[in-house]
């Protein structure tokens, strides 16, 4: 029998130590074979603690050495996991949900910028980033250094995100080309940061995918308050969001579906299919004509 341990291998007969392989005392090489697979830690073997038994076979010399090298391949371990854990899908996702954040935050300003400025110069029919750039590009009287240093602040948040989106556009096409052929790159980079990855939205059926982002209306389904959701996230597709209602359903299920079978694409083999698009596009057309819009009474 053998156990492994993070300094040593020890051979066991009846519980006794029969031999020991110890590891070179390196950092670096340690951390590797923990990676790699689990090693005893903590605890004991054949009745002795590691720690007495690492003093015992000549690993370290004594227990504060043993304590010292122990919490170095502890912080290396978690430096290297963490480095590990540092994907190109974690990236995007960190990208978009920084981009949402930014939108969230440029609607609020904005708003502000816009009753500081009416306030002050009277009605504006100003878009809120033309205003902004109004207001800092501008000699009008009634503006403060104060408001125009708020628009200056406001347009660099426009900057923020327009680098954001393009990076998200470069990335995306990068990570998951399929499902930014068949969902947009922003869609779709929605659709991984509420999955959490692009392995976990491929492991999804594709009627999940429909509902992500439903979360609300489908705990109230669940609790007999509501009825089924048709379409999370997913609403935001314009072959969804641009159907007739009692058809959002039956495309937003051609949708996912194809979503489903382009993100799996992206996960496990990395080919592009550009006849996805075309056949969502052939689908959805024929959802369209089998059910048509009724015409309206003249009566």
């Amino acid at each position: 029998m053998q156990v492994r341990t993070w300094f040593g291998v020890f051979k066991l007969t009846d519980d006794r130590i029969d031999n020991i392989e110890l590891f070179p005392k390196d950092t670096a090489l340690i951390t590797g074979l923990l990676l790699k697979e689990p090693l005893l830690m903590r605890g004991a073997v054949a009745g002795t603690d590691l720690r007495d038994l690492a003093i015992e076979h000549g690993f370290v010399d004594s227990g504060d050495e043993y304590d010292r090298l122990l919490h170095d391949v502890n912080i290396e371990l978690v430096k290297k996991q963490m480095a590990l854990a540092v994907t190109p899908d974690r990236q995007v996702i960190a990208a978009v949900e920084a981009l949402d954040d930014i939108n969230e935050t440029t609607n609020i300003l904005s708003e502000r910028l816009k009753e500081w400025y009416m306030l002050n110069c009277g009605e504006t029919r100003l878009r809120t980033n033309e205003l902004a750039n109004h207001v800092l590009n501008t000699g009008e009287k009634g503006k403060t250094e104060a408001m125009r240093s708020f628009a200056a602040s406001l347009i660099g948040l426009y900057e923020t995100r327009t680098s954001i989106e393009n990076y998200l556009k470069e990335n995306m096409e990068k990570l998951a080309p399929n499902l930014t052929n068949i969902a947009g790159y922003i869609l779709g980079a929605r659709l991984l940061s509420i999955a959490g990855s692009l392995e976990k939205l491929a492991s999804m059926p594709s009627s999940t995918i429909q509902v992500l982002g439903a979360n609300n209306a489908l705990f109230k389904h669940l609790k007999g308050k509501a009825p089924s959701p048709k379409h999370g996230v997913i609403f935001r597709h314009p072959f969804i969001n641009t159907a007739p209602k009692k058809l959002r359903g039956k495309i937003a299920r051609a949708v996912a579906s194809k979503i489903s079978m382009a993100v799996r694409y992206d996960c496990y083999s990395g080919q592009l299919r550009d006849e996805f698009v075309s056949e969502l596009e052939t689908k959805v057309t024929a959802i369209r004509k089998k059910f048509p819009k009724p015409k309206k009474s003249r009566y």
